[in-house]
């Protein structure tokens, strides 16, 4: 029988090396580093525009309050009420004034700084318009204005 001889397996070395160069690794690095900017950048705006819808929904739910507020007032301030405890005469003369004056005394107003409440009993006969003032939260929108109209409740009786 013939007798085979193994030779040892020999490594031959070649110009690959294992791993990456250092191009490629900067190259990495610097997509990693972009893209975590941006998606930090998003994290920022998501954030902001957060806090500003938040102070937007403040904004409008004091506002909305102070209107039911008043509504609730006006269903309280009727013709039996005045009678008893002002000079009904006068209130029916101008009914809007005296639903301005009487709203003035019992509600106080919104509950957040930078909204203003101004009556208007003059522009429109019969009508008490309530205008709510306010600076928008958002950068793209400045002054705003919540406008609503009330008929007062005990006008209709003035009248009979």
């Amino acid at each position: 029988m013939a007798s085979y001889r193994f030779k040892p397996f020999k490594r031959q070395r070649s110009n690959h090396q294992n791993g990456f160069s250092m191009i490629e690794t900067m190259i990495a690095g610097l997509l990693l580093a972009s893209s975590l900017t941006a998606v930090s950048r998003m994290s920022i705006s998501a954030l902001s525009g957060s806090r500003t819808s938040s102070y937007r929904a403040q904004i409008e739910a004091a506002i909305n309050n102070d209107i039911q507020t008043m509504q609730k007032e006006d269903s309280y301030f009727t013709y039996d009420w005045i009678s008893q405890n002002q000079n009904i005469y006068d209130a029916c003369q101008n009914p809007p004034e005296a639903l301005k004056d009487h709203l003035q005394n019992v509600v106080s107003g919104p509950n957040i700084e930078g909204i203003t409440r101004t009556f208007d009993s003059t522009s429109i006969p019969g009508i008490l318009t309530v205008e709510y003032n306010f600076e928008g939260p958002e950068q793209a929108i400045g002054s705003e204005i919540r406008l609503i109209e009330m008929n007062p409740n005990f006008s209709s009786e003035c009248y009979i």
